[in-house]
């Protein structure tokens, strides 16, 4: 199992909605996690700062067939609006893993 995480940016006056739409994630969304490896899939929010998380199985394989998964295409278009592109002309960069503890 591979735990990754990454980050996106929204403008802090979009919090509200991003919060709002976020409590009614797509069910065939959901669904299509689980059917390509993700176990846990969280998202902080932090100012206009959002750190993900997820545990998944096989994260470029996940990512590859969410990419053309229509619940997925459908979602992003839906959040598009407020996801900020970074330097690199995306909406998320991954950012690495420094330290863990399991008990």
């Amino acid at each position: 199992m591979e735990r990754v995480s990454f980050v996106l940016n929204i403008r802090p006056e979009d919090r509200d909605e991003y919060i709002r739409r976020h409590e009614a994630v797509y069910p065939e969304l959901l669904q299509a996690f689980g059917e390509v490896g993700i176990r846990t899939y969280s998202i902080f929010l932090h100012g206009g700062i959002l750190f993900a998380y997820m545990e998944v199985e096989d994260y470029r394989k996940a990512m590859d067939a969410l990419a053309v998964h229509p619940a997925n295409t459908k979602w992003q278009a839906y959040m598009s609006d407020l996801l900020l592109l970074n330097d690199a002309g995306t909406t998320s960069e991954d950012i690495p893993e420094v330290f863990h503890y399991k008990a």
